[in-house]
C-alpha cells in the first residue's frame, strides 16, 4: 500500500522541495493532489514521472488524501485545517499555525519519532522549525554521550525561512541599492539588504520574542528538562538560504575535542568539517540535508564547557526533510 497526498502551497519553495525530496526518497506515493488557492487552474505537477491535476483548495475533497501538507499561510491553514481533519485527512501543518501548542505533537524524525501515534488522534502534526532542528540534533548526540547541563545559542536565521517573499524582498532591495535607489516598502519592520536585525517578530515583555520562545519551547520538548538553563536568541542576516548557529554548551562529564568529535561523526545527519576549511552557508548545507559543525572549541577553565558553530540549510534539512520524514512515519504507523 501507498499514500495518497494532497499538497497545498505545492508551487512555494518549501513546497517545491517536499516534491523533490519525496522524489529522492522515492516516497511510496499512491495518487497526489496539488492544491491551489485558484479555482479551475489546468495544470499539472509532474512527480516520479508521473502527471498530477492541480485541484482548487476549496473544493478539494479531502477524504481522497490520507495525508495533507500544509504548506502555506496561518490564516490559510486556520481556513481550512479543520475541513481536512474532519475529513479524516492527517494534516502535516508547516504553516507554524500551531507552532507553541501543547496538544499538538511537535516531531523531529531523527529524536522523536515515536509520538507519531499521538498524531493519529489529533489529526495533526507540527514539524519541529528549522532553528530548533539545527540546535536539538548536535545538541541531543552530546546530552546523549556525555549529559548535557545547558547551553547558549545564538542563531543568524537567513531570509528563506520567511519564505519567498524573504528571498525576494532581499534581492529586490540590494538591486535597488547597488543602483543607487532607496529600497521600497516592504512587510518587514526594517530593510532587510545590507542589514542586519537583532531580533525576529515582536519582543516580549521578558527580552525574549515569540519566535525564541516557541523554539525553546521545541528544545525542551526534545531533550527534556536541563539541570541548567537554555537561552536563545535569533538574528535576521542578509543571507538568501542557510541558518548558522554558534553554540556555547556545558557537560555533565569530561570530554576530550576528539570524543565530541567522534560522537558528531558518528551520526549521519552530522558532519564535522577540516580545522582549516572555511565553512559557510553558501559552500556548505544548501541544497545538502547534514548539519555542518566548524570551530569546536574548549573552554580553558573546564573540560565541561564547549563551543561550536553549526550551518544547515533551513529550507531543505529544516523544513522539506522533517515534512517527508514525519509522511514517512504516518505511512509506516498507518500500515503496520
Amino acid at each position: 500500500m501507498a499514500l495518497s497526498i494532497a499538497i497545498y502551497g505545492y508551487d512555494t519553495d518549501i513546497g517545491k522541495l517536499i516534491l523533490e525530496v519525496m522524489e529522492e526518497r522515492s516516497f511510496a506515493l499512491r495518487e497526489l493532489f496539488p492544491l491551489s488557492p485558484f479555482s479551475g487552474e489546468y495544470d499539472a505537477v509532474t512527480l516520479s514521472g508521473r502527471n498530477f491535476m492541480v485541484s482548487g483548495a476549496d473544493e478539494f475533497d479531502f477524504t481522497k488524501a490520507d495525508v495533507a501538507f500544509f504548506i502555506t499561510t496561518k490564516d490559510e491553514s486556520l481556513r481550512l485545517v479543520d475541513k481536512a481533519r474532519a475529513a479524516g485527512c492527517i494534516v502535516i501543518d508547516n504553516s507554524r499555525l500551531y507552532a507553541g501548542s501543547v496538544d499538538i505533537p511537535a516531531i523531529l524524525p531523527e529524536l522523536n519519532p515515536f509520538e507519531i501515534k499521538n498524531v493519529l488522534g489529533k489529526k495533526t502534526v507540527i514539524p519541529v522549525s528549522s532553528a530548533a532542528t539545527e540546535l536539538a540534533l548536535p545538541l541531543s548526540a552530546l546530552h546523549d554521550e556525555f549529559g548535557l547541563c545547558g547551553f547558549n545559542a545564538t542563531v543568524l536565521e537567513s531570509v528563506s525561512e520567511h519564505g519567498r517573499s524573504g528571498t525576494e524582498t532581499l534581492a529586490r532591495e540590494s538591486a535597488h541599492l547597488l543602483n543607487g535607489l532607496p529600497p521600497e516598502s516592504s512587510d518587514f519592520p526594517a530593510q532587510l539588504a545590507f542589514n542586519l536585525h537583532d531580533r525576529i517578530g515582536d519582543q516580549l515583555e521578558d527580552g525574549f520574542t515569540g519566535h525564541e520562545r516557541v523554539v525553546m519551547q521545541e528544545l525542551n520538548h526534545l531533550l527534556g528538562v536541563l539541570p541548567k538553563s537554555m537561552s536563545l536568541t535569533c538574528l535576521q542576516v542578509p543571507v538568501f538560504y542557510g541558518h548558522t548557529a554558534i553554540v556555547h554548551a556545558e557537560l555533565e562529564e569530561d570530554a576530550s575535542l576528539e570524543e565530541i568529535r567522534n560522537c558528531f561523526a558518528a551520526k549521519d545527519y552530522l558532519s564535522v568539517g577540516d580545522p582549516a576549511e572555511l565553512l559557510s552557508p553558501v559552500t556548505h548545507g544548501v541544497r545538502d540535508t547534514k548539519i555542518y559543525l566548524s570551530r569546536l572549541r574548549k573552554t580553558p577553565a573546564s573540560r565541561r564547557l564547549i563551543d561550536f558553530v553549526c550551518v544547515m540549510d533551513n529550507t531543505r534539512r529544516g523544513e522539506a526533510l522533517n515534512c517527508v520524514q514525519i509522511a514517512e512515519l504516518l505511512y509506516r504507523e498507518l500500515h503496520s
